[in-house]
Order: structure tokens, then sequence, then C-alpha cells
């Protein structure tokens, strides 16, 4: 009697204990996964404004605001590629989600700042757009979690606690980052853990494998409608595969309603966004290569480089080893291989590809750890493989307690930081000189186009975007230009009433402006010996007469802190002259 109530009380109290602890871990991994996610949180709001990570994300941000003032079906930008524009590939989706956002934001702020104190109270909409991505990174994560318990399986806090580390799915859905990874990363995991979940051999309920296909189908049709590259390059293998394994199957009445939903939705993007696929012109077909190796997301990854390991930890040396150990008792293991392989060879190809990668080794984490056999070995494994992971983040965290010997090293990068914002904040004061009167082109460098676009409302001759590659193309003969008359006729047939110049360095070659070297690259010649891009920095009085320069005073970075001695024509009383970076060009249009 004493044995069997004490069995009794065991089993009482053993679940409601794992219960609570399975919550608790869940809770401080979202915890991890949302801060690790905003660790660039100081990069992003600053000066009193909120500044996002890279240009495509004010281009995502552009389109926001245009659905906020209730633009909701967006198929032409006009404000890249001035003044013919471009047919876009990016999706309403992630737009309605931001300005869906806003609402929650806008309360959160009424709520905690009621006497409006906080200047971010009139900058909701970018606030929301800040905090989306890191939001889908917990809601993948929380989703990891839930259906790795659906199916049952061990480990899956090593799995959620590699994606809330990962440098690669961090990157992916950063704060200030509202671009379409973190939604496609959310998406892909939910499809994949779907497919899985339907070629288990002991599914048999037609409801509940109903429900999963509907799910898929569902997450694969959205993840179309966001993308037609990644996810349609992805559903490929995956659709052969069923074919080759459930051919009489895969039309039935169990799989039906998966193709249903994927189509709906595939169908419905379709209606929104317009077809998004079309024929590259000559100018693209000459250009993109040259332009796509400056953009390291489109470099290729060698697998020996240390940034593989960092992404995935040591682990991944053995994965297939320890996927082909446990497809002898699971076949969703040889699933998760075939599709391992062929993301790490689309990655060595292409660097953006590693977060569909880290998504796939994440879900792979319970088969792998299970064929150890022994769970301490197993954790032991997964503990000295987040080495490489780990050691990532050392030099950020030590950077927060300001420890150890290298001073010298975060000196430098706070300095460095400093620099950055300063340059933000003075390009966003001059985009902001540009805002309202006549609507005119201006040439920037074009990784800066989209957000002087955003803050301006003035439309940019370039873009971050391979449809823009006219305007990029235009902006660099216009930069390496050593004809004023060629120059003329660029602003002339572009419509051109601003040009913006930058002073920054080229990292590799530092005695260069990245805007010559960038330009050299783009277009595949030498600079002249004196191009117009150098002039305009360093030489700006030698400008051509169809350019005149704004002066500091015009563009408020003067303030007068005493009045001039009106006996002294000379004088000019006492003034502070803010560092000024960036130079503002008005294009005087009856010149050329």
């Amino acid at each position: 009697m004493r044995e069997g109530r004490a069995v009794s009380i065991n089993a009482g109290v053993n679940p409601i204990w794992k219960k609570w602890t399975g919550r608790l871990v869940l809770l401080l991994l979202l915890v991890l996964t949302f801060a690790a996610r905003c660790h660039n949180r100081p990069q992003i709001f600053h000066d009193g404004g909120v500044f996002f990570v890279d240009g495509d994300c004010y281009s995502r941000m552009t389109r926001a605001k245009m659905v906020h003032e209730g633009h909701w079906i967006i198929r032409h930008h006009d404000f890249e590629n001035w003044p013919q524009g471009v047919t876009p590939h990016t999706t309403a989706l992630l737009d309605w989600m931001i300005v869906g956002l806003k609402p929650a934001v806008d309360l959160a702020f009424k709520i905690t700042d009621p006497q409006w104190k906080n200047t971010f109270h009139a900058q909701t909409l970018d606030v929301a757009g800040a905090l989306i991505s890191p939001l889908l990174g917990v809601l993948t994560a929380a989703w990891l979690w839930w259906w790795a318990g659906a199916m049952q399986l061990r480990f899956r806090s090593a799995m959620v606690l590699l994606f809330a580390l990962s440098p690669i799915a961090v990157h992916g859905a950063v704060l200030g980052r509202p671009d379409h990874q973190s939604l496609l990363m959310f998406l892909l995991a939910v499809a994949l853990g779907c497919e899985l979940w339907l070629i288990r051999p002991e599914d048999d309920a037609k409801k509940s494998h109903r429900a999963w296909g509907i799910a898929a189908g569902s997450a694969w049709g959205l993840a179309l409608w966001v993308s037609l590259y990644e996810p349609l390059v992805l559903l490929v293998p995956v659709i052969t595969a069923r074919l080759l394994r459930e051919r009489k199957t895969l039309l039935g009445v169990g799989s039906r309603g998966e193709w249903i939903a994927l189509f709906g939705f595939f169908l419905l993007g379709l209606l929104v966004d317009g077809w998004r696929i079309d024929v590259p012109g000559a100018e693209l077909r000459e250009n993109f290569g040259r332009w796509s190796s400056t953009i390291l997301e489109l470099r290729p990854l060698k697998p020996t480089e240390p940034l593989l390991w960092q992404w995935l930890g040591l682990l991944v040396l053995a994965t297939p080893v320890l996927l082909c150990l446990a497809g002898r008792e699971d076949r969703c293991a040889f699933v998760l291989l075939g599709g391992f392989v062929i993301l790490f060879a689309l990655t060595a190809w292409q660097r953006r590809w590693g977060y569909f990668l880290l998504v796939t080794f994440a879900v792979s984490l319970p088969w792998q750890l299970r064929a150890f056999r022994d769970v301490r070995i197993a954790w032991l494994a997964f503990a000295v493989g987040l080495w490489p992971m780990l050691s990532s983040w050392w030099p950020e965290v030590k950077e927060r307690l300001r420890g150890g010997a290298n001073e010298a090293i975060f000196d430098q990068a706070k300095e460095d930081q400093a620099w950055h914002q300063l340059g933000q904040t003075r390009l966003r004061t001059i985009a902001l000189k540009m805002k309202g009167g006549e609507r005119s082109g201006f040439i920037s460098p074009w990784w800066y186009s989209p957000q002087i676009a955003y803050w301006s409302g003035q439309p940019g001759v370039a873009g971050t975007s391979h449809q823009s590659l006219p305007g990029i193309v235009d902006t660099a003969r216009f930069f390496l230009s050593a004809d004023a008359e060629k120059a003329a006729e660029i602003l002339q047939r572009r419509r051109v009433g601003w040009v913006i110049v930058d002073p920054s360095a080229d990292v590799e070659q530092r005695d260069r402006l990245h805007g010559v070297t960038n330009s050299e690259k783009v277009l595949g010649v030498a600079a002249p010996k004196e191009p117009l891009c150098e002039i305009l920095n360093y030489h700006p009085r030698k400008a051509p007469p169809f350019l005149r320069e704004m002066k500091p005073q015009e563009l408020g970075l003067v303030t007068q802190l005493a009045p001039k001695d009106e006996s002294d024509p000379q004088s000019q009383g006492i003034q502070i002259v803010f560092t000024q970076m960036q130079r503002l060009f008005y294009v005087e249009r009856e010149k050329p």
C-alpha cells in the first residue's frame, strides 16, 4: 500500500513539475531570442530617430508608409530607377504586417508614456518596422518548440537555443531589418515541420493528417506570395520526393487540402501583387554579374570559412553521419539530410541561402542528438559544438561588460559606431532639406538611395534592388564622368534636381572613395584621373556650373551662439559649425 501510494503521488506531481519547468525554459528561450535580435539597439534608435539596417529596409518602409496612407496595393515603384520606376518583386504581406503592428505600438506608447515625452510617439510606424523581424524571430522559436512537442521529440530546447543564438538567424530577423527573410524563415519552418509530420508512419488519423496538410499548404502558399525565388526552389525537391514516395496518394482526399491551400494563397498573392517574373533586359544581363559581386549576400561561402562554424556550430561536421544513423529508425532523418545537402550547396553558391540552411539544421537537431543514444553524451556534443557560435558573441558580451584587456579594440569599435551614427544623422538632415517642393529625382550612391527617398519623399535614380540596375549604372557613369556634358546629359535624361556625394573610403582601398571603387566594379572600367565623384567630394568649388553646393548654413549645420558685431562688417559673431560629412548639390536646371 505504501509503495502504491508513493507511486500515485509521484505520478501526480511529476507531470505538473515537468509542465511548469517546460514553460519556464520556453519563456527564457523566447526572451533570449528577442534579446539576441535586439543586440544592435544603439545603432537603430539614436538621435531621436529610427535608423534601419540597410537600404532594402527603407524601400520596405516606403511601401509601408504608402500602405498606411491608403495605397494597399503597390505594383509600381517610382522612388527608385527614376523616372521610369520599376515593377517590384516586393510583395504586400510584410507591408500589411508592419502597418498592422503600428496600432499595438501606438497603444504601448500611450500606456507607458501618456505625457508624450518620448520623441518616438510620432514615429510609431518606424518603430513597428524595427520590431517586426525580432517578433517574427520569436514566433519562429515558439513554433519550433510547440512543433517538437507535438512530434514528441527530445532535445527541443537545444533546437530552439541554436535558433536563438545563431548569427545568421539573428541577422535575418535583427532589430531594424524589416525585410522578407524573417517572414520566410518563419513560413518555411512551419512548412518543413508540417511536411515532417505528414510522413510519419504512425500518423493514421485522417482529420489530423488533413489539418497538418492544410497548414503545410498554407505555409508554402504564403511563402510563394512573399517570394517566388527561395520557396519555389525549395518546393521543387519536396514535390519531387513526394512524387517518388506517394504518387498514388499525392492528390488523394488526405492531401487535397494541402494543394488547395497552397494554390489558394499563391493565387491570392497574384491577384494582389500581380505577376512578378519578367525577362531581364539587355542592360540588366550585361551588368548584373558585376553589380552582384559587390553584394555580400550574393557572394559564395567557402565551407572552410569560420563563418560557417559560427552559424551552425561544430556539430555540422558530423551531421551527415548522425542523420544516416537516425534514419535507420525514422525516415524523417533522411528527408532532413536531403534538405541539408541541397541547402548546403546553395549556401556555398550564395550566402543568402544560409538563413534556410540554419532552419533546416536546427530542425534536424533532435534527430542528430538522438543518434548518440546516451542523453548526456548528446548534450555534451551539442555544448562543445556551440563553442564557435558562442565565441562569435563574446566580443558583444565583453563590450556590454567593458571587461578584459582589449579596451583599445572596444574603444575603436565604439568610435566606428559613433561615426556611423553621425553619418546617418547628417544624411537624414540633408534628406529633410530636400523634402517638399517640386518632385524631382536625386543621384546618390545606390546603397543610400532608399533611405534618402524615404526621408525626403523624393525619388532616387538608383536603388538597392536588381530592377534598379539601369539607374545604378547611370549613377556610376555620373560619378566616374570626366566630361561635364555627359554628366549634364544624365541629369537631364533622369530629371535630377539633387546630387548627394559621400566621403566614405573603400574598406579595402582606404585611400580611395567608395563611390569611385564601387562604380568601377559596376561598370567594369577604371576611373579617369579626376572623376566627378572626387571633384564633388574634395574640390566642390571646381564643380560644373550647373551644380551648386548647399552651404552648411542652408543645411542647418550652423548654430549662432552670439550675434554679429554690426560695427564690424567682418564679424561673424560666435558660430558652431557641426561636422558635415555628405555634400548636397542643387542642380540648376537652366544651365545643363
